[in-house]
């Protein structure tokens, strides 16, 4: 009798399957994970199907199957495999990382009692589930008319800040969890960051359930754990980051992705996925309503809302009655000029706020403490040796770190040019607004939230608990002060340094410069005291701002859509990112020549190829990195082109390395 031939992916760049032999001892099914030799090493991987015939002539043996845990799921499998297709990536590749490194191990004893532990179900008190709080009329119809069918539904929940999406979220769940008692919800945020306060809050509302997290800065053994349980079906609700659209579930029936437009969705190294995209590709293969929820949707989202793609929901009232939206005010620092980075108007609304016993964020998105240093006797500057950008001082560690490489040195004493003592910070960091907040206003309790200080595990939870609690007076932080946050007792925002992103080269760049000021603007005013906004500005008459003022997300969004339809960019066009990378910029200018040649051979009129140019930062770690950039009418054409591309672009020699980055984010 022959042998049964298993195709296998592995982590590798390799497109299709792999044929393995099957041995006669060794029953296997697909969606298991087996051992198979490649070239001279064993590697793992995961079985995707079965042929009567092979395209190879000469064919190994499986050497063995791991089956201490079931089978994924033709669903899952599904998903990873059209994600390799759509990002131009290898199947493996997608697949076997997207398993926790728990499960890409041989099993062995040691392995089988770890696997135990693993399953051990957390020990802990079922508590009566928190008090709901009563929806109003816009939040109910939204819960009442939702359908779960049993069929795809893709919804975009369109709310101001404050006005309770969670809370749908969590009635929809609800509804859901309820209906069927193997149910399965997978909640998705953007940042880790929101993941320990949204567990907390779902937990409490479904004491009953196990909920688990997922994401990037979790230990390898609580990775492991939060996926078993959920591939097991004992776990009822996922609450993750990027990754966990790649989770395996035994009966997934809702997936909701909060904050839907955050570009952290978008995956920057490896398999370069937007995650958000691939949920709603998972929804429909699973044959489930999938909701997309913000208060500055993505233009594609919102374009596919209003065209009829999504069913759109809008929620235009604070969840508190009592709460309001925010008074938003410019200040001309034309006029006032700032005085360390304070307006003369700024600085007194900050004292009237902490008089009054509220509390202040101070929003800057801009870490360290100067974004550089500069000799004020020869104009030497603080550059990082290893990338094409400044090295930032840092004033809590004394040195100049490169943001891109982590390259970092001592500030040093005099001028490496010319010996001078006078070497001068220039621009604001948070550290640098830190310190002079604290000079100001030596009576207020200054707080500090950046990606430098959440370096830790559970920093940034002490810092927002604090203030939750009011145990901090002035908050200054980046972008993760922005999002998602309700505090009652902020009466104040105060945005520096936005005029650089109005006039940004990235097309992008107002719609992320909105989003973000709207997200922050939002964390005023939620409770029962009116809040202000004060956003310092040279440029008061720019549209942007009068839509900012009456929270007119659907204006601006008008607005920049006709501009986007006019001028051919996404949403009314594809894109694809060819970035090549090398020692030297010549050569790997001369490499994406050589692909737009290739290039230009295969596309259709559907496709246009632009000439290669140097990254914005065009050197990191020594690197050398350039671009050619690919646009086509639509995605369908952008893809039989890549289709069509890829595969003879491989056999070209290049010096460096190259990818392909499917609708790009960054530039």
């Amino acid at each position: 009798m022959a042998k049964r031939i298993a195709n296998v992916i592995v982590d590798s760049p390799i497109r299709e399957p792999l044929d393995y032999l099957v041995p006669a001892d060794i029953e296997i099914q697909v969606g298991q994970r087996c051992l198979v030799p490649l070239g001279t090493r064993k590697v793992f991987g995961i079985v995707v199907g079965f042929s009567e015939e092979s395209r190879f002539s000469k064919l190994r043996e499986v050497i063995s199957r791991v089956d201490d845990i079931a089978p994924l799921s033709f669903g899952w499998l599904a998903l990873t495999s059209f994600a390799a297709r759509y990002y131009q990536s290898g199947w493996g590749q997608v697949a076997i990382p997207a398993l926790p490194k728990f499960f890409r191990k041989l099993p062995g004893k040691l392995h089988e009692r770890s696997l135990e532990r693993l399953r051990k179900e957390k020990k802990r008190a079922v508590k009566e589930p928190s008090e709901k709080p009563h929806l109003n009329s816009e939040q109910s119809a939204i819960v009442e008319e939702f359908q779960m069918d049993g069929a795809f539904y893709p919804a975009l929940i369109f709310g101001i800040t404050g006005s309770g999406k969670t809370e749908v979220y969590l009635h929809l769940m609800e509804k859901v969890l309820l209906s069927d008692p193997a149910a399965q919800v997978l909640l998705m945020v953007p940042e880790i960051n929101l993941t320990p306060q949204l567990v907390e809050r779902v937990q409490s509302r479904f004491p009953q359930l196990e909920v688990v997290s997922w994401n990037s800065g979790m230990a390898e053994g609580q990775k492991a754990s939060s996926w078993l349980a959920c591939h097991e079906g004992r776990a009822r609700i996922l609450v993750g980051t990027r990754l966990s659209v790649f989770a395996s579930f035994k009966s997934l029936k809702l997936i909701l992705v909060d904050e839907e437009h955050d570009p952290s969705f978008k995956s920057q190294e490896g398999v370069r996925y937007n995650a958000r995209d691939l949920a709603l590709k998972r929804a429909s293969i699973e044959k489930i309503p999938i909701v997309l929820g913000s208060a500055t949707p993505s233009l594609e989202s919102y374009k596919n809302a209003l065209e009829g793609k999504f069913k759109l929901f809008k929620l235009t009232q604070r969840a508190n009655s009592n709460a309001h939206l925010p008074e938003l005010s410019l200040v001309d620092i034309r006029k006032d000029k700032p005085v360390n980075g304070l307006s003369q108007e700024t600085a007194d609304a900050i004292t009237e706020t902490i008089n009054s016993g509220r509390q202040v964020i101070v929003f800057l998105n801009r870490r360290g403490f100067a974004p550089v240093v500069e000799c004020k006797n020869c104009g030497w500057q603080s550059t990082c040796p290893h990338c094409s950008t400044y090295a930032v001082f840092h004033k809590t560690t004394g040195r100049l770190t490169c943001h891109y490489c982590g390259w970092s040195t001592p500030l040093p004493k005099t001028c490496p040019k010319c010996g001078s003592y006078e070497l001068l910070p220039i621009g604001r960091g948070t550290q640098r607004a830190e310190e002079e907040l604290e000079t100001r206003w030596p009576e207020a309790r200054v707080s500090r939230l950046d990606q430098d200080s959440a370096r830790q595990r559970g920093s940034a939870s002490k810092v927002l608990d604090a203030v939750h609690n009011g145990d901090v007076d002035i908050l200054i932080g980046t972008q993760i002060v922005a999002k998602g946050h309700d505090f009652k007792n902020v009466g104040l925002v105060v945005v520096l340094n936005t005029d650089p992103q109005l006039f940004s080269s990235d097309y992008r760049a107002r719609e992320r410069l909105f989003s973000v000021l709207m997200q922050v603007s939002g964390r005023a005013g939620r409770d029962k005291t009116e809040g202000k906004v004060l956003i310092q500005t040279r440029y008061t008459e720019d549209d942007i701002f009068k839509h900012l003022k009456s929270q007119d997300y659907e204006g601006f969004a008008a607005g920049e859509l006709e501009a986007r339809r006019a001028s051919f960019m996404v949403p009314f066009s594809a894109q694809a990112l060819l970035v090549a990378e090398g020692k030297e910029i010549s050569s790997v200018l001369a490499f994406l020549q050589k692909l737009k040649a290739l290039a230009e051979k295969i596309k259709g009129p559907s496709v246009q190829i632009f000439e290669p140019v140097p990254l914005t930062v065009q050197k990191v770690m020594d690197i050398e990195r350039g671009q050619l950039l690919i646009e086509a009418d639509n995605k369908v054409e952008m893809q039989k082109f890549l289709n069509r591309f890829q595969p003879e672009a491989l056999s070209l020699k290049a010096k460096g390395s190259w990818y392909i980055d499917v609708d790009p984010l960054n530039y």
